[in-house]
C-alpha cells in the first residue's frame, strides 16, 4: 500500500462490526466519540454493512453476515477536547456531513459507505464527535465497544452500544507506513480502562509515533477462523503495510484443536503475505484457560513457533511461572499489563518494520 496522501486511520479505538441488532424500525439518534491519534484537517468516516466476526458462540451472528436495508442520515461532526464514558460532551461547532452530496445513505447487503470529506481542524488527543440518525429493522453494532456511545431515549442521551459505528476514522495525510493490529478483545483493549486508550496497541502506537498510521482491527470474540475466511475483516488488514497479528484465544476457548487454531493463524499470515503485507506474529496470549484449553494453547503456540521462529512471545511476561492459565494481569490485560506489553511490542515493531 502507498501510505502517501491517503485517508489513513486516525484512532486507536477498535469499532469494526462485531454483531447486529434487530429493531422495530423506529429511527434512533446516535452519537459516538473517537479520540484522534495524529489530528488533521480533512476526514472521512467509513461504515460497512457486513458483520466482521462471530459474536460469542455464534448463535446470534457469525462472521461475514450481510444485513442490508438500513440507513444513516442527518450526520454531523464536531470536535470535543474530552469526553467521558457516561456523559456525552457537546462540540462548540458542528458540521453537516454528507454521503456523495446527499444527507442520507442506505446500505444494501454487503455494501460499504464513506462520507464526503469533512473539513474540520483537529489536534492529536481531540475527540471527534459524530451524531447521526439510524433507521432500519436490523443494523450492525459493537456490543463491547470501549469508547463513548449513546442514543436518544425519552429525549435524553443514554449509553447504548447497540448502534452502528464506523469501522474507520480516516484522515488525509501521509505516513511512513500503515500498521494494523489484527486480533480479538485483547487487542481491541477490553480489560484496560474504557476510553482510556491504555490498551497495548495504543501504548505501542504512542511510542512509535505519528509518522506512522495505525488501525486497530481487534474485535471482541473474534476468532482466527473468522479472519481466515478472507472476508471483509481481513480485507481491511490487507489495506495496510504491516499487520501485527495476535489471534487464537477464542478458537481455543470455543473448542478448536491446536492444529486447527494454528492453521487458521498461518492461513491469515499467508493471505496477508500474498497481498504484500508484512506480518509480525504474536503468540496466542495466556488466558483463564481450563487445563485442557491450556494444553491446546501451548501446542498451538509450538506449531506457530515452528513456522515463525521470530514470533513475539507475549507469554514470557504475561503469565505466572509459565502457567498460561494464570495470566498475571488478567486474561484481558489491565492497564499495567498493557503498558508492559505495549512497550515491549513497540520495540519489536520498530526493529522489524
Amino acid at each position: 500500500m502507498n501510505s502517501t496522501h491517503s485517508f489513513l486511520s486516525d484512532t486507536l479505538a477498535g469499532s469494526a462490526n462485531q454483531s447486529f441488532v434487530k429493531t422495530d424500525g423506529t429511527p434512533k439518534g446516535c452519537r459516538v466519540y473517537y479520540k484522534l491519534f495524529g489530528g488533521g484537517s480533512q476526514y472521512k468516516v467509513y461504515f460497512a454493512d457486513t458483520v466482521f466476526s462471530t459474536f460469542a458462540d455464534g448463535t446470534h451472528s457469525v462472521c461475514n453476515t450481510e444485513l442490508g436495508g438500513w440507513s444513516i442520515y442527518g450526520m454531523t461532526a464536531g470536535i470535543c477536547r474530552d469526553c467521558g464514558m457516561d456523559m456525552p460532551a457537546s462540540p462548540k461547532e458542528v458540521l453537516k456531513v454528507t454521503f456523495g452530496g446527499k444527507d442520507k445513505v442506505t446500505l444494501s447487503a454487503g455494501e460499504e459507505a464513506e462520507t464526503d470529506v469533512i473539513n474540520i481542524n483537529a489536534k492529536s488527543g481531540d475527540y471527534l464527535c459524530l451524531s447521526y440518525v439510524v433507521e432500519g429493522e436490523k443494523h450492525p453494532c459493537h456490543p463491547e465497544i470501549q469508547i463513548p456511545a449513546f442514543s436518544v431515549k425519552n429525549g435524553k442521551w443514554e449509553k447504548d452500544t447497540n448502534i452502528p459505528v464506523p469501522y474507520k476514522i480516516g484522515v488525509k495525510r501521509s505516513a511512513e507506513k500503515t500498521i494494523c493490529f489484527l486480533g480479538d478483545s485483547i487487542t481491541q483493549g477490553i480489560g484496560a480502562t474504557p476510553n482510556g486508550y491504555s490498551h497495548w496497541a495504543s501504548v505501542a502506537a504512542d511510542i512509535i509515533g505519528t509518522s506512522y498510521a495505525f488501525h486497530n482491527l481487534g474485535i471482541g470474540y473474534g476468532r482466527a477462523s473468522d479472519a481466515a475466511t478472507d472476508g471483509i475483516w481481513l480485507s481491511k488488514a490487507k489495506e495496510c503495510d504491516v499487520c501485527v497479528l495476535c489471534m487464537g484465544t477464542n478458537d481455543i476457548l470455543q473448542g478448536a484443536a491446536a492444529e486447527e487454531t494454528a492453521k487458521s493463524v498461518l492461513n491469515i499470515a499467508c493471505a496477508l503475505g500474498k497481498a504484500g503485507v508484512k506480518v509480525l506474529l504474536l503468540t496466542i496470549p495466556p488466558f483463564e484457560y481450563s487445563e485442557e484449553c491450556a494444553l491446546r494453547q501451548k501446542k498451538a503456540n509450538e506449531l506457530l513457533k515452528a513456522h515463525f521462529p521470530a514470533i513475539f512471545n507475549n507469554n514470557d511476561f504475561l503469565c505466572e511461572n509459565g502457567n498460561v492459565a494464570k495470566p498475571v494481569y488478567g486474561g484481558h490485560p489491565n492497564d499495567i499489563g498493557c503498558k508492559i506489553w505495549g512497550e515491549k511490542i513497540a520495540e519489536y515493531i520498530k526493529e522489524h518494520i
